[in-house]
């Protein structure tokens, strides 16, 4: 086929896959290799891998099977090879999910706001871009990434539904939170900022009322205002809001908007990152 645009934002929780043909997501979770005595399925997106010479598991298998305990790797910037991995899995399976025969990728992912500096992005892009050979469930692909955008998180979700005047974006993720400003689609700087804990690395994940709290305090230090255009986003987006909406009262669920052939689909929060990727990928690659 031609060449295929995606936007993949490749969390730490669950990666999220937007393109042309729809989305996808599975389970990041990701463990080393090891013979099983017994093969059993924790899941659909169960993987067995080797990618570029790292053998491994992933998806659903990976947070089971896990030996030393976090399946995961966390922190304020995705410039390490469980990204790579995420991305390349998240190509191979939008291609099965559509039964479509991927050779050549283009894309955008994502990097945290405080992380997404020059040497960041480097890094990321000489890890992706180039052929790769896959090894997953006894099957051999090969993947030429041509090109590859990042974006920042959180203003990237901002294009999945631009609006213009101030606009301030909310993305919980699972290892950090994203605040972003965007006035009159220019992101700025000095009002944006990444906050390092998140849904998986906080003590107690139950307690959204906490976590609001954290980040109502984080973005009141970038000046944001209690009656700002506030929109929320990311896997947890629908529960926190209450909790947001207790100091920003005009916070909403950000709408992602992804549009396929003539129709538009309106996603779940969660894709936000992903759709606004895709689009700005387009913009660059199409």
């Amino acid at each position: 086929m031609s060449k295929l645009i995606l936007g993949i934002d490749a969390g730490n929780h669950t990666a999220k896959i937007a393109g042309p043909y729809g989305m996808d997501s599975y389970r990041t979770a990701i463990c080393d290799w090891f013979e099983r005595d017994i093969v059993e399925s924790h899941g659909a997106d169960d993987m067995e891998f080797e990618i570029d010479g790292r053998k491994g598991f992933a998806g659903s298998i990976a947070v089971y099977e896990d030996e030393f305990g976090r399946a995961s790797m966390f922190g304020d910037t995705k410039a390490h090879e469980d990204t790579k991995i995420r991305v390349l899995l998240a190509i191979y399976r939008y291609g099965k999910k559509y039964g479509i025969d991927i050779t050549d990728v283009s894309l955008v992912t994502g990097q945290p706001i405080v992380s997404h500096k020059p040497t960041d992005k480097e890094a990321i892009q000489q890890m992706l871009v180039g052929t790769h050979t896959l090894h997953v469930n006894g099957e051999t692909q090969s993947i030429h990434i041509v090109e590859t955008g990042v974006a920042a998180e959180g203003s990237g979700a901002y294009w999945s539904s631009p609006e213009g005047g101030t606009v301030r974006i909310i993305d919980v993720g699972s290892g950090t939170v994203n605040a972003a400003t965007i006035i009159d689609k220019r992101y700025i700087n000095n009002a944006s900022d990444t906050f390092n804990f998140g849904m998986e690395t906080v003590n107690n994940k139950e307690d959204l009322a906490s976590v609001a709290r954290g980040i109502i305090r984080n973005t009141s230090r970038l000046k944001w205002h209690r009656n700002d255009s506030v929109y929320v986003c990311g896997g947890i987006a629908k529960d926190m809001l209450p909790f947001i909406q207790s100091h920003y009262s005009s916070a909403q669920l950000l709408q992602p908007m992804l549009q396929e052939g003539n129709a538009v689909t309106v996603a779940d929060p969660v894709y936000a990152n992903s759709i606004g990727f895709y689009k700005l990928a387009k913009g660059a690659f199409g």
